[in-house]
């Protein structure tokens, strides 16, 4: 359930990957992946064109996710970064998540493309009515020691006995040595672990929960709530949200109106805003009314892809405004 694939897996994926693109044959291909940068020069060889999908800062990512380990960080981050040189020198568009990413590629060839839901993907018509819901905080996705992880194993011990919340994680957690370090806080008998689920499975879960928390620490790729899909998602279930002060997150959800912020580094802060919602029901009701009617009006997939197709369209010439 938490274990990343291992390397030797990885690796068989890859290979995978290559054979699959190179036996297609096609005229253009999307990569996600900067491990796939050198296909995407392979391909470019062949006279194919290569849109390269751009989801994080994938140098600062390194430089945080090895901050132990200095020489390494160091070596990762220089990889990503020559890579990038060359994807940005040889693929013909690029798309990206965000201002911030997308100021590192040529203008002219880039679209943001934020990571929206579908409006209605993960609204489960099966949910019971939200006050007969269990008093359960949910976190969907990758977890990690910097997404707070132990933060929120902390922060559900204090929550007062008498609301009987649980925290629930649905997908897993890295590196798998967290979990045997969370299974010694006394938080730990609260949580509830749900191996990865296909998307009907995860708006099952969204729909019997009582709190979606996405209350991330202030490192690079965690301060742009933008490139945030577990956010939206949160919201596009009608769930009110505990996000972190930092960043573009406060605004975001303080001029919406639908959850709290909190200092992500504090359990206590954290426990308190989830006491404030599970004891206030109807005012929590609301605010994931609000957060449903923010993806309905604009942060939804239909305004994202309008984009993205233009992006396609540019391949074949077309000189149409972007939306």
């Amino acid at each position: 359930t938490f274990a990343r694939p291992p390397l030797r897996r990885q690796w068989r994926l890859q290979r995978r990957a290559w054979r699959e693109a190179l036996r297609l044959g096609a005229g253009v291909y999307h990569l996600h992946d900067p491990h796939l940068i050198p296909l995407g020069l392979a391909l470019k060889a062949r006279g194919a064109r290569v849109i390269y999908d751009v989801h994080e800062d994938y140098r600062e990512h390194a430089r945080t996710k090895l901050a132990g380990k200095p020489v390494r960080a160091h070596a990762k981050s220089g990889l990503w970064l020559a890579l990038e040189a060359l994807a940005r020198r040889s693929f013909d568009r690029f798309v990206c998540v965000s201002e911030p990413i997308a100021s590192r590629f040529p203008a002219g060839r880039v679209a943001i493309v934020r990571n929206y839901p579908r409006v209605d993907e993960l609204a489960d018509p099966t949910a019971p009515p939200y006050r007969d819901r269990p008093p359960t905080v949910v976190f969907v996705g990758v977890t990690t020691r910097w997404r707070g992880f132990l933060d929120a194993v902390r922060a559900i011990e204090v929550v007062p006995d008498r609301l009987d919340c649980r925290l629930r994680l649905v997908g897993s957690v890295r590196p798998a040595q967290l979990v045997a370090e969370a299974a010694t806080l006394p938080g730990w008998r609260r949580v509830e672990v749900v191996p990865w689920q296909p998307r009907a499975g995860v708006a099952r879960e969204l729909g019997r929960a009582r709190i979606g928390l996405a209350a991330f620490h202030p490192v690079p790729n965690q301060c742009d709530p933008s490139g945030s899909n577990k956010l939206y998602e949160y919201m596009a279930a009608g769930l009110p949200v505990i996000v972190a002060d930092h960043g573009g997150w406060r605004g975001l959800i303080e001029s919406a109106g639908c959850g709290l912020a909190v200092d992500a580094r504090d359990p206590r802060a954290i426990a308190g805003a989830i006491e404030h919602l599970l004891s206030r029901p109807d005012e929590a009701e609301e605010m994931g009314r609000r957060g449903r009617a923010l993806v309905e009006s604009r942060c939804n997939w239909d305004a994202e892809l309008e984009r993205l197709l233009w992006l396609y369209g540019t391949l074949n010439g077309h000189r149409s405004p972007a939306p």
